[in-house]
């Protein structure tokens, strides 16, 4: 049941404010009015390990040893999460979600949106500089950026989409958990974050992620691709394909 969309509905939780939108701009934007309070998840995520401690040690040795044994096949894997792309799901769910489901695939991005400006406000309140420009030995093997380390815009947004699609999509739960962990594990494999990043960023998610999903717009949202997701669940011939790792 739709809730009366006349007049927008203020609600402010642990955490979550929203105002609920008129239908149609939910339509046109499925996020639309959720807005979540970023402050509320510092605590989940944290502070990064200070410079010079012994968990930055442990964070230095594991970017050390990923650098010497790095291969040319898992370079190549951590590229391919370097887009932010949904459509690196589609092994994990044995479907291509953008042609399968449209409205799904589409309106996701609206809510990932609102992930990534989280995580933004965050990385400006940390302020943790990259592995890389601190600790001149490591050599990246993904294209450089100059935004703070902590915690990982791309570990966030792939353990966040995730974990929403996994809400949608039970049956796939675990390939699309397993999926989105590696879109932030390929961070720290080619040494442009810290794993501690990571980690934090996959509490950022879990805890964001519980929120979208409690709001008004996601429970809309649900409905409203209710009617694609059968498509996606109906396996390929060959079977689900494995996930590399």
């Amino acid at each position: 049941m739709f809730l009366p969309m006349k007049r927008s509905i203020s609600l402010v939780a642990a955490g979550l404010s929203i105002v609920v939108a008129p239908w149609p701009a939910l339509r046109a934007n499925p996020a639309a009015g959720l807005a979540l309070n970023a402050e509320a998840y510092s605590a989940v995520v944290g502070q990064p390990p200070a410079a010079g401690s012994a968990e930055e040690a442990k964070d230095l040795a594991i970017l050390r040893w990923n650098q010497r044994t790095r291969y040319p096949q898992a370079v190549e894997h951590a590229w391919g999460f370097l887009n932010r792309d949904i459509g690196v799901f589609d092994t994990a769910i044995g479907a291509n979600l953008a042609k399968a489901a449209p409205t799904l695939a589409k309106g996701l991005r609206f809510f990932l949106k609102e992930v990534d400006r989280v995580k933004n406000v965050l990385k400006e309140r940390f302020r943790r500089p990259r592995p890389f420009l601190t600790h001149k030995d490591l050599k990246p093997c993904l294209p450089l950026e100059s935004s703070f380390s902590f915690p990982s815009g791309h570990s966030t947004w792939y353990s966040a989409a995730g974990l929403l699609l996994a809400d949608l999509l039970p049956q796939r739960r675990q390939r699309l958990l397993s999926m989105g962990q590696q879109g932030g594990y390929a961070r720290a494999y080619c040494q442009v974050h810290y794993p501690s990043d990571v980690l934090a960023s996959e509490r950022l998610a879990r805890a964001i992620s519980k929120d979208i999903i409690a709001s008004a717009q996601w429970q809309a949202f649900r409905r409203q691709v209710a009617v694609e997701l059968p498509a996606l669940l109906q396996p390929p011939p060959g079977g689900l394909p494995l996930l590399s790792h």
